[in-house]
């Protein structure tokens, strides 16, 4: 592997951890469901983008773009778990 396409498959990884990695959800139930919802969808995107990939082009840089796209149209809306400074819980 060239070191232009290694670099290319640590992008396409560092696009799949940004998009899996959420902020814990507050102790709401509400957001906690929102918390898993999203959770989900980005799971399936990036699992469909990558099985599209794997059989289409087999470019990690389109991969990671599209990855990071739908990433950027499935934001976080629910409330982030939050720690007061005092130890409480909100």
């Amino acid at each position: 592997m060239n070191e232009r396409t290694e670099a290319d498959h640590v992008d396409l990884l560092e696009a799949i951890v940004a998009a899996l990695y959420l902020p814990l959800p507050s102790i709401e139930e509400a957001d906690e469901r929102l918390y898993y919802q999203l959770l989900e969808r980005r799971a399936i995107a990036v699992r469909i983008i990558i099985e599209s990939n794997r059989t289409v082009t087999r470019d990690p840089r389109l991969a990671a773009d599209a990855i990071r796209t739908q990433t950027a149209e499935e934001p976080v809306t629910y409330t982030p778990f939050k720690e007061a400074k005092d130890g409480e819980v909100r």
